[in-house]
């Protein structure tokens, strides 16, 4: 009989127990993949490296808040800050160009994002790549809609379609209000960012949406106290009554945010400091502010990993006192085979061989189950966070941890093995009384 045949064998008489020991190798070796799998991919999808701009300015508040909210579309904005702001900064001889943002009211939850048509022929959202409208167009003209690839495919919008715009930054907010129906003239290409979460119009549309909002109050309240002499009048926003403009109060013409591209990096800490030094706006730069980010959470994901590695050696100690309760049963068996000519040193090379098989097929399921849980949470986990995932089927970390795995079942199976080293073949073949 072969060497792996009597594994094999080893393995058989104690199936039930053998499954139980690496189904707990699986746990440990699931949460220690599913662990670093989302570390890596979280820090792959908040670094950014090479977005196209550098800067972000936005209100004073906090920085980690209005690139989280500018970025990622997570939380509420930290404020606006005066167009005259916005306009200075152009002047800027530093600046390559602006993209200025303004956020309010969604679409079906999906943020209301107004901006400038340099959005679709000058604002680069990676290094070196642009936006790109799959189907449609870009917005020429006031009160018209762009929308991201997700907004599409899950609100099943295409070309022609026409949507509600509704106040808050959420979905179903408090104090809801429905303005009339908008198109939509494009949809954006997919870009793996949370630019395939917006809906782009121009900035004066939500301005203006936000103004007419303030009248109709400002009509309510007349009425209520009986100074209202006309009619109640419906600020209809259907698309054939869009063409209306008019002179916007300053208080309605703000910014939310502007992404930045400077000339060159010698600018950076400049630039951001004259924008700090002022009272209205704030300047942040994304790749530190996520890193500071990754920083603390590091901290929350060693815990988890120490516990993680703690199940995996409970599932290696299992093994060894799996192994070692069954040597009793094995004495037998062990003497028959070295009867038959096998050395010592193949019975200690049983004894491991087993405790490795173990290990390695806990190991191996434990990724296969962090894989598969992963998949099955990444529509959830992407939308909790705001930024696609895309789990690999495999890291170069799981080499790492199936070798780890292999060795610590290797380690604590050394005192199992030489005790069936030692077994005495005569003791142990006299016959049964």
């Amino acid at each position: 009989m072969s060497f792996f045949r009597i594994v094999l064998n080893f393995l058989r008489q104690r199936l039930f127990a053998s499954t139980l020991t690496a189904a707990s190798v699986a746990v440990g070796v699931a949460l220690v993949a599913s662990i670093l799998a989302l570390r890596l991919e979280s820090e792959r999808a908040f670094s950014q490296k090479d977005t196209g701009f550098e800067v972000i300015v936005g209100a004073k508040g906090s920085p980690l808040q209005l690139v989280l909210n500018t970025m990622y579309h997570l939380g509420t904005p930290v404020g606006n800050f005066p167009l005259e702001s916005y306009e200075k900064l152009k002047t800027d001889r530093r600046v390559k160009y602006m993209l200025p943002m303004v956020f309010g009211d969604n679409v079906g939850g999906y943020k209301v994002i107004g901006t400038t048509p340099e959005f679709f022929t000058t604002f680069q959202y990676r290094k070196d790549t642009g936006i790109r409208v799959a189907n449609g167009q870009p917005f020429t003209t006031n009160y018209q809609i762009v929308i991201g690839a997700e907004v599409a495919q899950n609100l099943r919008l295409k070309v022609g379609d026409s949507v509600t715009i509704k106040h808050g930054i959420q979905e179903g907010a408090p104090g809801e209000h429905d303005h009339g129906k908008m198109p939509i003239v494009g949809i954006l290409a997919a870009t793996q960012t949370a630019i395939d979460k917006g809906v782009f119009s121009t900035m004066y549309t939500v301005w203006d949406i936000h103004y007419h909002e303030y009248e109709e109050a400002q009509e309510a309240a007349e009425k209520a106290a009986g100074g209202g002499k006309h009619e109640d009048e419906h600020h209809d926003h259907d698309a054939d009554e869009h063409e209306h403009t008019h002179t916007m109060p300053p208080e309605f013409t703000s910014v939310t945010a502007v992404a930045v591209k400077l000339k060159s990096p010698i600018f950076f800490e400049a630039f951001i400091r004259s924008v700090n030094e002022g009272t209205q706006a704030q300047a942040a730069m994304p790749i530190q502010e996520i890193m500071a980010l990754f920083a603390i959470v590091g901290n929350i994901n060693g815990v988890l990993l120490g516990i993680s590695y703690l199940v995996i050696v409970i599932g290696a100690i299992s093994i060894f006192v799996s192994l070692y309760n069954s040597l009793n049963e094995r004495r037998r068996e062990i003497a028959i085979l070295r009867s038959l000519g096998a050395r010592r040193s193949t019975i200690l090379m049983l004894i491991l061989s087993e405790a490795v098989s173990i290990g390695l097929l806990g190991g191996i399921a434990g990724i296969l189950l962090a894989r598969l849980g992963l998949r099955f949470a990444k529509e959830f986990l992407t939308k909790q966070i705001g930024n696609n995932l895309d789990f690999a089927a495999f890291y170069s970390f799981d080499a790492a941890l199936l070798a780890g795995v292999v060795l610590l079942s290797a380690m604590v199976a050394v005192i199992p093995a030489m005790k069936a080293y030692r077994t005495d073949v005569a003791q142990n073949l006299a016959p049964l009384s």
